[in-house]
C-alpha cells in the first residue's frame, strides 16, 4: 500500500501550478475557474471518503468531459488485492470505456492526493486536457513532489496540471483516517470538511 501517511505534513496550498509543455502559461492557470475545479473536487473528496468507509487509503478521483462525470473511482487495493487498483487507474478506465476511447481529449482529471508515478504514466498515456489535483504527497508524488512527469519533455504529449484545490480537505482526510487506524480504530472517518477543521489537520498547514 503506498505510504499516504506523511502526506500534509509538507505540502503548501498552491492555488494552480501550471505545466507548460505545449505552449500553456503560469497565466492560463492562474484564470482557471477556480470554483469550477472546487466543484468537482468535492466530488473526489466524496469518493475518498467511500474509501475510508472502506478501510482503503482515502484518495479519490473523478473524470469529467463536457461538465459531466465520465469516471470516478477511489482506492480498492485492499478490497482487490491489487497494488494497481488506485482511484486514478479506476476512473480514467471507466471513462475510457464511457467515450468508447482511450485518449481522454477535452476531459478533465480531479484527484484529491497528487497521483503516484503509476498513475501520472496512466494519465501522461490517456492525455486528458487538465489534471486537478489537491494535496502533494512528499514521499509518492510523481506531478511536482519526489519527481514531476508534466515537465518531462521527452514523452509526446504533456500534461497540464493545476494543484492545491481544496488541498487542506484531501490532506485532512488522510491524516484523520491515519490516526484512526494508530488508534485502533476501523471503519469510516469524519468528513473532508471535520478533518480539514480539527486541530490535528491544522498541524500540515
Amino acid at each position: 500500500m503506498p505510504d499516504y501517511e506523511s502526506v500534509g505534513c509538507a505540502f503548501k496550498s498552491r492555488r494552480a501550478r501550471s505545466v507548460v509543455p505545449n505552449g500553456i502559461t503560469a497565466k492560463d492557470a492562474k484564470t482557471a475557474k477556480v470554483p469550477e475545479h472546487e466543484r468537482w473536487m468535492r466530488v473526489a473528496l466524496a469518493e475518498a471518503e467511500a474509501a475510508a468507509a472502506e478501510g482503503e487509503v482515502p484518495v479519490g478521483c473523478v473524470v469529467v468531459h463536457e461538465g459531466r462525470i465520465i469516471g470516478r473511482g477511489h482506492n480498492r487495493t485492499e478490497a482487490l488485492k491489487d497494488p494497481t487498483a488506485h482511484a486514478e487507474i479506476i476512473a480514467i478506465g471507466a471513462a475510457a470505456t464511457a467515450l468508447e476511447n482511450w485518449r481522454l481529449s477535452g476531459a478533465t482529471v480531479y484527484v484529491t492526493i497528487e497521483p503516484c508515478l503509476m498513475c501520472a504514466g496512466a494519465l501522461t498515456l490517456a492525455r486528458p486536457e487538465l489534471v486537478v489535483y489537491g494535496a502533494r504527497d512528499p514521499k509518492f508524488g510523481c506531478l511536482g513532489s519526489q519527481y514531476d512527469i508534466a515537465r518531462d519533455n521527452r514523452f509526446n504529449h504533456g500534461l497540464k496540471v493545476v494543484e492545491g484545490v481544496l488541498a487542506t480537505e484531501s490532506a485532512g482526510l488522510l491524516k484523520e483516517f491515519f490516526r484512526s487506524r494508530r488508534s485502533g480504530k476501523q471503519g469510516t472517518v469524519p468528513s473532508a470538511r471535520r478533518a480539514a477543521q480539527s486541530p490535528f489537520s491544522r498541524k500540515a498547514q
